[in-house]
């Protein structure tokens, strides 16, 4: 029915129809046109206008401040090396370090590195540690601490002789060799350690061997012994991997094992007693056995009243 309802006001609707052939309209929002290039290049024109303005900018403030760090402050004689303090001791000399750093006096304090200038120190073989300090009136402070050394090492393999034969290198208490170029009267007292079967011979670094830092340990102890009237130290022989000879003034040599110090001692303290109450003059000593010690003597003891039973200190029979 086509037509409106009796009463109503509103018109009747007609139902919509498609149309055939009509398709939907894009429309470019940027169309191309002589004009709008033009605009585009006049755009593009400015912009590379304006970045290479900023480029020149920066260009002139780097510039103004290069020069100005390098006139105000690399040539500024304020800033210049003018002394170097040393503070150390051990067998390197102040010149020697000093030597070592390669600074000069056209060194400047604000451009110079101080984690290069204490490796070159701590290179030295002789060196354990640096501290740098500067301050910005030209001073350089070298707080360096040597190696202090202990003993001689003697190492024909390694070429490493006597003090007296100018090949002879120290050893420290870490047992790191130290070389000797000045020969002093307190290096020709110290004591010698002789291992033929020495593994490495590294200036600088301490041995892997436990050789040689069973030695060092045994010599602090019998060298602390020397002032309760016990015999001079003089060598400590490494001839194998599982035993220590010391050999002391007077023709005395005592042989201790490798490992478990401390109860020979106390057996090595009681024999060394005995011997300087007595007048004993002992040959040698075996410490390795641990229930009877050999001892040798170079003319026949005294042993009056001496109870050479004695059940006292030996474990009982199992």
């Amino acid at each position: 029915m086509s037509a409106a309802k009796n009463g109503s006001k509103k018109p009747a609707k007609r139902p919509s129809r498609k149309r055939k052939g009509v398709g939907s309209h894009v429309i470019d929002y940027e169309p191309e046109s002589p004009v709008i290039r033009e605009h585009e290049a006049v755009e593009r024109r400015r912009r590379g206008f304006r970045t290479a303005m900023w480029l020149i900018t920066a260009m002139l403030v780097i510039g103004v401040c290069w020069v100005t760090w390098h006139e105000a402050l690399e040539k500024n004689s304020q800033f210049l090396l003018k002394s170097v303090e040393v503070n150390t001791e051990g067998t390197l000399t102040r010149q020697q370090i000093v030597a070592a750093t390669g600074l000069t006096e056209a060194t400047n304090l604000l451009t110079m590195n101080l984690r290069e200038v204490r490796a070159k120190i701590e290179r030295l073989p002789q060196v354990k540690s640096a501290v740098i300090r500067r301050d910005y009136h030209g001073k350089l402070k070298l707080d360096v601490v040597q190696r202090l050394p202990v003993a001689w090492m003697e190492c024909p393999k390694h070429k490493l002789m006597g003090p007296l034969s100018g090949k002879g290198c120290l050893i420290d208490a870490e047992g790191a060799l130290v070389p000797c170029n000045v020969i002093t009267k307190d290096y020709l007292a110290m004591p010698r350690i002789q291992f033929p079967a020495l593994s490495e011979a590294t200036p600088g670094i301490p041995s892997p061997d436990l050789q040689v830092h069973a030695a060092l340990r045994l010599m602090e102890k019998l060298q602390s012994r020397h002032q309760d009237g016990h015999p001079a130290l003089e060598v400590i022989e490494i001839p194998n991997p599982w035993s220590l000879v010391a050999h002391f003034n007077g023709d005395t040599r005592v042989t201790f094992g490798l490992d478990d110090l401390d109860p020979q001692l106390v057996r090595f303290d009681r024999v060394m007693h005995e011997a300087h109450e007595r007048k004993w003059r002992i040959a040698t000593v075996n410490l390795i056995a641990s229930i009877n010690t050999p001892v040798t003597f170079h003319e026949t003891p005294d042993v009056t009243g001496l109870n050479l039973a004695d059940t006292a200190s030996t474990p009982p029979a199992r």
